[in-house]
């Protein structure tokens, strides 16, 4: 018989609880991290309620009193993607018995009526899970992805599932699999992939994707990869050409979301990008009234407080750098005391660099006749000098244009390693920011205009 290797942390409820508790017993003889791990599904997330270590037999196990009925989560490593983790269904008293194999698992011994639906409905999914979620083995893209999706949602709507006695689950049930077949493709949709699909190349199912039919209540909190899956779901209007892909702004992403605790999700994803205490005040104003949970408000005041510290750490001395114009002139960041500096470090052969060259224009314009000076610092090389004057002619591009010749002074006394990067200082020349917004973020308008008020 093998040996049993119990979670240590569920094993503390063990004595008090017994007649309550959901026991686990299982192979794992995949990979794994050193541990299999038991999760519960919060706020739409994966959060660890117990680790237990196979022994030299593979088998692992766990006793577990459940706060409440619902989705778990069984697997190893990180708890934030998808792969080698498998999802239960836990009420007390339950039963758990399974193998997990290299490429999936099955169901030995008793297990309950409800885990044997999730174990038909996983076999259903799982030729498409593997092209989904798998992706650095399958190597798959949505050519041989779509059909098959095509043929497995047929397949999904015309296979019945018996009732399991358990009226919550069967709802419940019925969600989870749509939820569960959006998930895999979000994963083939918003994951590394060779080719990438048009609006046209798109098939009849994702007809069937409505984002307030998702977003009336609060199912996706209640889905392992709710969140996961949240933005894909998001852009699938503009996806399908019923929008602009390229618009991340919380106003495109708040479109069709109907659940007010779901439209705090929003405003959180959209706080996490932020750069400037500025700017979370400005998001907290207009759209703070959406932090409804205790959770909620947890993980915004951790963002606020993170960006207070740098905005109080901000103001020590700019480093100084000179590079040529175009004329050839030497210019200093030290020549432009007494105006507001934003600094754009870019390069001609850097796409998301050109992308901000509308919005930096814009800005600009908007900008014109406050003490804020646009200069832009190309780090072409220097066998790209010509292109590089040739480029500031055909985009006529505004501010004062420098040539860095490679990553050289300005890369190194700002740690510069990846571009576009913005930076601003102050009319003192001191530093305000050297990981400044985008100019397609409003908030970088709003820092300026902050500073330029000084």
């Amino acid at each position: 018989m093998k040996k049993l290797h119990l979670g240590v942390m569920a094993l503390l409820c063990l004595p008090a609880f017994l007649k309550a508790q959901v026991t686990i017993s299982g192979e794992w003889t995949r990979r794994h991290d050193g541990n299999i791990r038991l999760f519960r599904v919060e706020h739409g997330r994966l959060e660890e309620v117990a680790a237990s270590k196979p022994g030299a037999d593979s088998a692992f196990g766990f006793y577990y009193r459940p706060e409440r009925e619902g989705f778990y989560v069984i697997g190893s490593g990180n708890p934030q993607t998808p792969q080698d983790k498998y999802t239960f269904y836990f009420k007390q008293n339950d039963q758990l018995n399974l193998k997990v194999t290299d490429t999936s698992y099955v169901l030995t011994g008793k297990n309950s009526a409800e885990n044997q639906a999730v174990e038909k409905w996983h076999n259903t999914l799982l030729p498409l899970e593997r092209k989904g979620v798998y992706f650095m083995q399958s190597r798959s893209t949505y050519a041989d992805f779509f059909p098959l999706l095509e043929k497995i949602h047929q397949q999904a709507q015309q296979t019945k599932f018996a009732s399991t006695g358990n009226r919550y689950f069967d709802a419940e049930f019925a969600k989870f699999r749509e939820m569960d077949l959006f998930h895999v493709t979000a994963e083939l949709l918003s994951t590394p992939r060779s080719a990438h699909p048009s609006a046209a190349d798109y098939t009849p199912y994702f007809k069937s994707i409505d984002v307030p039919y998702y977003t009336t209540d609060t199912r996706l909190l209640r889905y392992p990869y709710g969140m996961r899956m949240m933005r894909t779901l998001q852009l699938m209007p503009a996806r399908m050409g019923k929008g602009d892909v390229t618009d991340y702004s919380i106003e495109a992403r708040m479109k069709g979301i109907v659940n007010d605790t779901l439209k705090g999700e929003v405003v959180l994803q959209q706080a996490a990008g932020l750069r400037t205490f500025l700017g979370y005040t400005d998001l907290d104003k207009q759209y703070g009234k959406y932090l409804l949970t205790r959770d909620q408000a947890f993980r915004a005041g951790s963002i606020k407080t993170e960006l207070a510290k740098k905005a109080t750490t901000a103001g020590g001395p700019a480093v100084n750098f000179t590079y040529p114009d175009v004329n050839g002139k030497q210019v200093s960041l030290s020549d432009f005391k007494g105006k507001v500096v934003l600094v754009d470090v870019w390069a001609t052969w850097c796409g998301p660099c050109k992308g901000e060259i509308p919005h930096l224009k814009k800005l600009e314009k908007e900008m014109h006749g406050q003490d804020v000076l646009f200069l832009s610092v190309s780090v072409d090389e220097q066998k790209d000098h010509q292109k590089w004057k040739d480029f500031i002619a055909s985009e006529e591009l505004g501010g004062v244009q420098l040539f860095a010749s490679g990553w050289s002074d300005i890369a190194k006394f700002y740690n510069i390693k990846g571009i576009p990067r913005f930076m601003v200082f102050d009319k003192k020349g001191n530093i305000v920011s050297t990981d400044a917004p985008r100019p397609s973020n409003k908030e970088l308008k709003l820092l300026l205009e902050n500073e330029a008020k000084k």
